[in-house]
């Protein structure tokens, strides 16, 4: 008797989405003899081989571009508003030949479901093959887009897509989208699991240390930190001047959710991913504030609200003075 397979659609626009996609996964693998077929980016499945690694053939990884997401100005965390319609676009514009690929393909896999973070290729596959359509997340692109002003077309295609959905799993904050009739449950925060002995080896070989990323979808060019002699951890992306030991994880680094939770202070963008670590690890978190950005700005909202986060702007990276940082969660 052939094995269920679930057919796992995971964003390709940033990180976050796949590393908690990861944590699903390998519960998934090690509670049952499910196989898992994943559809991600190119450089989101790089990471993912790494760590399912243990499970070998029970995971197929197939490269595909799942999602635009948003897209930045230059050496920016701000919207490029402009180049990201015109990548909607065309994106949508090869929905149909991506979808028809991977019904191909999974034809012949006893799948029995397809399970969307959150690409409306994997709900669009899904509806071909006839199987059950669940989607994960904390946000639909509906709203993100809504909130830039993009085209009313585009909006309308993807809510269309997502109303196909035969239930929507919704992580705490999500945000709110009353325009979608589908059957919904609400859960909460979720990451890999940490591993207690790896924390405490990388504060013994390190130190005191923060952590800082912008996610692995941006690119700046640098950021200045003052004040601070223990050890900086950063991801890829960004570059840091400091007096202060500097370590940046290799892209390949799969357990950066243990280097984060070693760390006494988290300075990140304000995506889903990096504030369930840190808050699931209990760390001191200061999000930065991105303006014209739904989910950071409601985020960061929700979060100051409930006294676990605070916040700093985008045009403070510049220069970060640690004893300032300090001083703004000791009076949160």
């Amino acid at each position: 008797m052939n094995k269920k397979c679930l057919a796992f659609y995971v964003s390709s626009h940033g990180f976050g989405h796949m590393t908690r996609c990861l944590a699903i996964m390998e519960e998934l693998l090690e509670t049952t003899e499910h196989l898992i077929y994943l559809a991600s980016g190119t450089y989101q499945n790089s990471f993912a081989r790494v760590y399912l690694a243990r499970f070998g053939d029970r995971v197929t990884y197939r490269d595909i571009r799942t999602e635009v997401g948003l897209v930045n100005k230059d050496n920016s965390l701000q919207v490029d508003i402009p180049r990201l319609e015109q990548e909607l676009t065309d994106f949508m514009a090869s929905w149909d030949t991506a979808v028809a690929a991977e019904v191909a393909i999974l034809r012949d896999l006893p799948v029995v479901y397809v399970i969307s973070d959150i690409s409306a290729i994997g709900i669009q596959v899904g509806e071909q093959l006839g199987v059950r359509n669940i989607g994960i997340a904390n946000f639909t692109w509906c709203e993100q887009y809504e909130f830039l002003g993009l085209s009313e077309t585009i909006i309308a295609r993807f809510r269309e897509v997502y109303a196909k959905l035969g239930l929507l799993i919704e992580y705490d904050l999500m945000l709110p989208s009353p325009k979608l009739p589908v059957p919904r449950k609400q859960i909460g925060f979720i990451c890999r699991r940490f591993n207690p002995d790896r924390i405490a080896a990388i504060k013994a070989q390190y130190g005191s240390s923060i952590f800082i990323t912008c996610g692995k979808s941006a690119d700046l060019n640098n950021i200045q930190i003052d004040n601070y002699d223990g050890t900086i951890f950063t991801t890829s992306g960004i570059n840091i001047t400091s007096t202060a030991t500097v370590v940046q994880l290799p892209v390949e680094t799969f357990d950066t959710h243990n280097y984060l939770a070693a760390s006494d202070i988290v300075i990140a963008k304000a995506g889903w991913g990096t504030i369930s670590e840190a808050l699931l690890s209990k760390r001191n978190l200061v999000l930065i504030e991105r303006e014209g950005v739904l989910e950071d700005t409601k985020n960061i909202e929700e979060l100051k609200r409930r006294g676990v986060a605070v916040s700093i702007k985008e045009s403070d990276l510049a220069l970060i003075d640690m004893h300032a940082i300090k001083v703004l969660i000791e009076e949160n």
